[in-house]
């Protein structure tokens, strides 16, 4: 049975009757937000020798807090742009300058106006880019607006589809305690890597395709709110830590009974053939497609 979206994702904060009430009246973006965000982006570039405030084309706000999908995890999504051609010719060598430039600055900074993070991107004016809700914070005018119109959308989709991620975050987790070996350390930190590039093409093949009710979208909004991606990140980073750090690896082979990749996996195997009550006598099966 299929579930209306707004239904469904109220219960979700996902799909609003409103725009945000703390950045929206009336159609009219917040002023002092507006303002705040201008001066951002003025001592973002202010001591770039490649960029001026007259190369800026547009400041945009897009994403779900120029709609009506925001949630709590919503972030502001600024986007500053750019001729990348009249930087450099080679536009691959700007956007790989320019994206440097915005991870250090993220680096050094957490702005958020009323919960919200603010995200600054630069985009190159020929970029397409597609999306239902789009405001210029520059000219403080609507370029696209969105329109009310829940989708219908089976819950199920979503849930399935993130379902297979969480629980592969969940085996890779109880590895990560179980083994010692720096080779098998290794080869979880490659999986989790592996693993969220896959979450990321994903969902981007979900935008593509579907936009940004797709179903892959959806679900890496379940994820993300939920906090699998963050322990995602952070079996990453754990595992990278364990493979290069001696100490840490001493201590986790005073513990008894660890074990490395193929023991874990052996004693998961005959979990599901024991008849200690406390094993679950129907064991989900590991998730297909992953």
């Amino acid at each position: 049975m299929l579930v209306k979206f707004k239904q469904f994702f109220e219960q979700k904060n996902y799909y609003n009757d409103t725009l945000h009430p703390k950045f929206w009246t009336d159609d009219n973006f917040n002023e002092e937000v507006l303002n705040s965000v201008i001066e951002i982006v003025d001592e973002f570039i202010k001591d770039d020798d490649h960029i001026t405030p007259e190369m800026i084309e547009d400041i945009q706000l897009t994403g779900s807090l120029a709609n009506f999908n925001y949630s709590d995890h919503s972030d502001l999504d600024v986007h500053i742009l750019l001729d990348f051609a009249n930087i450099n010719k080679d536009e691959s060598i700007v956007k790989r300058a320019l994206d440097g430039k915005r991870f250090i600055w993220n680096l050094r900074h957490n702005i958020e106006f009323n919960n919200h993070e603010i995200e600054l991107y630069f985009q190159d004016i020929h970029e397409p880019h597609v999306a239902s809700g789009l405001f210029s914070i520059q000219d403080n005018r609507w370029i696209k607006k969105p329109v009310h119109d829940p989708p219908e959308i089976d819950q199920r989709d979503v849930e399935k589809k993130a379902e297979q991620f969480r629980a592969e975050v969940e085996l890779m987790k109880e590895a990560l305690n179980e083994v010692d070996d720096t080779d098998d350390l290794a080869l979880i930190n490659k999986r989790a890597k592996k693993l969220k590039d896959k979450l990321m093409r994903m969902r981007q093949d979900g935008l593509a395709r579907k936009g940004e009710y797709s179903v892959e979208n959806l679900a890496f909004k379940e994820l993300r709110n939920d906090e699998t991606i963050a322990e995602l990140n952070g079996l990453i980073i754990q595992s990278y830590d364990l493979m290069f750090g001696e100490e840490k690896i001493a201590e986790k082979k005073k513990k008894k009974d660890k074990k490395g990749v193929d023991e874990w996996i052996l004693s998961l195997v005959h979990a599901l053939f024991s008849t200690d009550p406390s094993h679950d006598p129907k064991p989900q099966r590991y998730p297909a497609g992953i």
